[in-house]
């Protein structure tokens, strides 16, 4: 689909990428690329709460006199605030006839099921992830405002070839040649759907999201491509769909918003719905357990402290491997992708026996 950002709206969306990508040097500071809260515990994934509320208390005494991070922090934290705003006005200057090319691009061969009787999970109903203006449902359009506005023109535009390498590459790692049913949980506006569908272009795509306002987009990037995808509106958790019915069962930067009480039956319900023989693959951020002690602070600054991702600490040091398989899961692996390690992928499959 064609669209053109009008200039108040480029504008802005410029001013704040910019703006991002100038302050990040500042994380080469010496106050902040020295900072080292040293071994608060044995291991990340032993740590508990208070041993993380520690470190960042420690942490910050370090950098009370840092006009670097004073400076670095105010940038990222009116950023958080600010992108989602930014993008529904770019959005609103934009043609009106951009609404209706938008209302026609759901019609197509990619099909999607509502659930308007949805009842939605605590951690989800009214949250605005990644301190999103409204959440992924705070706008009429938001699958448009959030897959194209903030993900590729904010997030990537100068890192769009990037970001779907990992995908495709997350989406090849999976332990399974040429599914030819799959299932992706929490698809949000597409990506990692169309990756799967470029890396497996014979299977038949399920996939499903909370968000009706995302689903949407996900729909207009099937029909785009003329793919026959079926979108369900529904709770990863509990899908209600058929037991054993899908080779390829995934999801990708999923886990780290779930609190750890609904990642354990996300896993359970992958495993319900994997046919017998059937491959696992989770892909998403990096888990404290692979990091140095002041990557650990920093992730765990600006995430869970300070970027409006309240389940990040608690993602990150849950050991999934041992969560794949007590779900039931064998052959598991959680390992990083490529050069850097990213994103970290987890695979399995379920035992042709049961």
């Amino acid at each position: 689909m064609g669209y053109q950002l009008q200039q108040r709206g480029r504008a802005s969306i410029d001013f704040l990428t910019d703006l991002r990508r100038c302050s990040n040097r500042l994380e080469a500071d010496p106050a902040i690329a020295g900072i080292n809260p040293g071994a608060m515990f044995d291991h990340p994934q032993s740590g508990t709460e208070l041993d993380f509320v520690s470190m960042q208390n420690k942490a910050l005494r370090q950098l009370c006199d840092s006009e670097a991070f004073r400076v670095l922090r105010l940038c990222r934290e009116w950023m958080l605030a600010a992108h989602g705003r930014i993008a529904m006005e770019a959005f609103a200057e934009m043609p009106l006839a951009l609404s209706a090319e938008l209302d026609a691009a759901k019609s197509g061969r990619s099909t999607l099921q509502y659930a308007p009787d949805l009842t939605l999970p605590a951690y989800w109903d009214g949250y605005e992830f990644h301190r999103s203006t409204g959440g992924w449902d705070g706008h009429d359009y938001m699958g448009f405002v959030h897959g194209e506005l903030i993900h590729f023109h904010m997030v990537g535009r100068a890192l769009a070839g990037v970001l779907h390498a990992q995908r495709v590459a997350a989406a090849a790692a999976a332990l399974y040649d040429a599914p030819e049913r799959i299932l992706e949980m929490g698809c949000a506006s597409g990506q990692f759907t169309a990756a799967l569908a470029g890396t497996y272009p014979n299977a038949r795509i399920t996939a499903l999201d909370l968000s009706a306002r995302q689903l949407e987009q996900t729909q207009r990037r099937g029909n785009e491509q003329g793919a026959s995808w079926r979108l369900l509106q529904a709770a990863a958790e509990q899908t209600g769909l058929k037991a054993a019915q899908y080779d390829l069962v995934c999801s990708y930067a999923v886990f780290h918003e779930l609190p750890r009480a609904a990642a354990e039956q996300v896993m359970v319900e992958k495993f319900r719905l994997c046919k017998p023989g059937g491959a696992l693959l989770m892909a998403d951020v990096k888990p404290y357990s692979s990091l140095s002690a002041h990557e650990v602070w920093s992730a765990d600054f600006w995430n869970q402290v300070v970027g409006g991702d309240p389940h990040w600490r608690e993602y990150a040091m849950t050991d999934f491997i041992a969560l794949a398989e007590s779900a039931g899961f064998v052959d598991v692996v959680w390992q990083g992708l490529g050069q850097y390690h990213y994103p970290y992928v987890l695979t399995g499959r379920k035992p042709e026996s049961h």
